[in-house]
């Protein structure tokens, strides 16, 4: 059972998972009942609080993510403002609400008494509007548990790295695992919130029995202790610690082998300790920035996306990135340094199905342009946004396809056997594109860059631990696109951890 085999895995995620959300859920509940008391007490702020809070509910999740990633970087501090962010609608709403139903006749009976605002407020107010609040707590706790989720594409880690791998590695047990994971983390949370609420509802109320203000005590020490058993797990003080470096990877399967190699290389020739932050989403759109902010040390990047997404220089006319041109600028512009090239080309190519080159006797991107009216083409989101991606490929080849469908970079395999689309972009590495007997057209037209793979390092870590460079170099030119091309196959076919595939690589170095 792929939970057991991996527990250690999944109980790092949980750990992981549980310190985000509980986090977040506190820095919510306090922030957000705050708002609540301000805006029912101050209309004069009621109207913007109230248009803000719906306003950032409003805004699609990943977008958010993606939108603070200038400002904040990735990883934890990302996640918790962003998870912040929407769980404040229902908190602010549910406390404004609660305290807006107390019957006006019992807060005049109160000042009648003359209690003062503040005790009005401790004593009717709140008592009365808790039920509300709590409502409003535990929406936001099952929420959040869900949202954290999506944490993993900023590199914060937490439960949803399980489903994005499973979905990057074609694991169905993997993604099972880590839905059914999140989910029963939510069912348990919001039935401890429901315990909790009916005693301290009572507690506020002073209308609590001894026993009923000891459960109260002993929920609140139940959740510290599993909240201090998952940072006693993780550490999540490590990356402070010396002698500790962080690898990247991008969210595919070659890029977690990639990475796992880098990881496993650096631990068994040197004494340093390995962060593992792969699967970040956008890809180099995210990690570049990380990078200089010296919140990731190093990844493997492909020339043709470091010549023209991040230099933004143009290509020379052979499409051929000079290895020495990127490096210099690298280092001049970013101060980041380009340890070689690993060995293999994995540009992009354009894909059909065996049986349809056949039908309509094709073999070059121009074939395909002449009979496009009758495909269907789909691509990852990326492809449609970069330089060398679609646009530019319609103008060199003039397609006119029939229809054209945008879908996240792991899927387009899945839609091709699935019929949705018969035509898409790969890579030269891509081992399915053997496995679903697809048919690579040939650029004709010399319209795709060289795309050589290569590791980037951040050049303050390589002053600062010299003994990396000799380490890393060691893979310079030792894995081709047939080897590549194997070890993708044996992740995405084969159904074996990139850890486990790289470890064999090593092994054989």
């Amino acid at each position: 059972m792929e939970i057991l085999e991996r527990k250690d895995y999944f109980l790092q995620l949980l750990a992981e998972h549980i310190l985000i959300a509980s986090g977040a859920l506190t820095i919510t509940a306090i922030v957000g009942i705050s708002l609540g008391i301000w805006v029912f007490y101050s209309s004069k702020t009621r109207g913007f609080v109230l248009s803000l809070v719906n306003f950032l509910y409003t805004i699609p999740s990943i977008a958010m993510f993606g939108l603070l990633i200038p400002l904040v970087g990735i990883g934890l501090k990302n996640a918790l403002i962003v998870l912040v962010l929407y769980g404040l609608l229902p908190m602010v709403r549910n406390t404004y609400t609660g305290l807006s139903e107390v019957r006006a006749d019992v807060v005049e009976a109160a000042q009648g008494m003359g209690a003062t605002r503040y005790q009005i407020f401790r004593d009717v107010y709140f008592p009365l509007a808790l039920p509300s609040i709590i409502a409003g707590l535990r929406v936001t706790t099952v929420m959040l548990v869900a949202l954290t989720g999506l944490a993993a594409l900023i590199g914060a880690g937490g439960l949803g790295q399980a489903i994005f791998r499973g979905l990057n590695t074609m694991n169905t047990a993997m993604i099972v695992a880590g839905s059914l994971g999140i989910s029963i983390l939510a069912i348990l949370m919001d039935r401890w919130v429901g315990v909790f609420e009916h005693r301290l509802v009572r507690v506020v109320s002073k209308n609590a029995a001894p026993k009923q203000r000891i459960a109260v005590q002993i929920n609140v020490a139940a959740l510290a202790l599993v909240i201090g058993l998952a940072v006693f797990y993780i550490n999540p003080f490590q990356s402070s610690h010396t002698h500790t470096v962080t690898v990247a990877s991008k969210p595919t399967s070659e890029q977690f082998i990639l990475g796992e190699i880098m990881a496993q290389l650096i631990e068994k020739e040197t004494d340093l300790k390995v962060i593992r932050k792969f699967g970040i989403g956008g890809g180099t759109t995210n990690i570049h920035p990380a990078l200089l902010k010296g919140e990731l040390d190093m990844y493997v990047e492909y020339t043709g996306t470091g010549w023209m997404s991040v230099l933004k220089e143009k290509l020379p006319a052979d499409k051929q990135v000079d290895i020495q041109a990127i490096q210099a600028l690298y280092q001049k512009n970013y101060k980041l340094h380009w340890m070689g090239l690993l060995g293999f080309n994995n540009t992009y190519a354009l894909a059909i199905h065996d049986s349809m080159a056949s039908k309509f006797n094709m073999s070059s991107c121009s074939d395909l342009a002449l009979n496009s009216q009758f495909f269907e083409f789909g691509a990852e989101f990326d492809f449609f946004e970069r330089i060398d991606g679609y646009q530019g490929l319609v103008d060199t080849y003039g397609f006119k396809f029939a229809s054209i469908h945008e879908m996240d970079i792991n899927l387009r395999y899945n839609a091709m056997l699935q019929g949705k689309v018969n035509a898409i972009d790969a890579f030269t590495t891509d081992a399915k594109i053997v496995a679903n007997e697809l048919k690579v057209l040939k650029d004709d037209l010399n319209y795709f860059p060289s795309y050589e793979a290569g590791i980037v390092i951040r050049q303050e870590v390589l002053d600062e631990y010299p003994a990396l460079e000799a380490v890393l170099s060691k893979l310079n030119n030792k894995i081709d696109t047939e080897t590549m091309m194997q070890m993708n196959y044996e992740v995405e076919l084969a159904n074996k951890e990139p850890k486990e595939v790289a470890k064999q690589f090593i092994q054989q170095l």
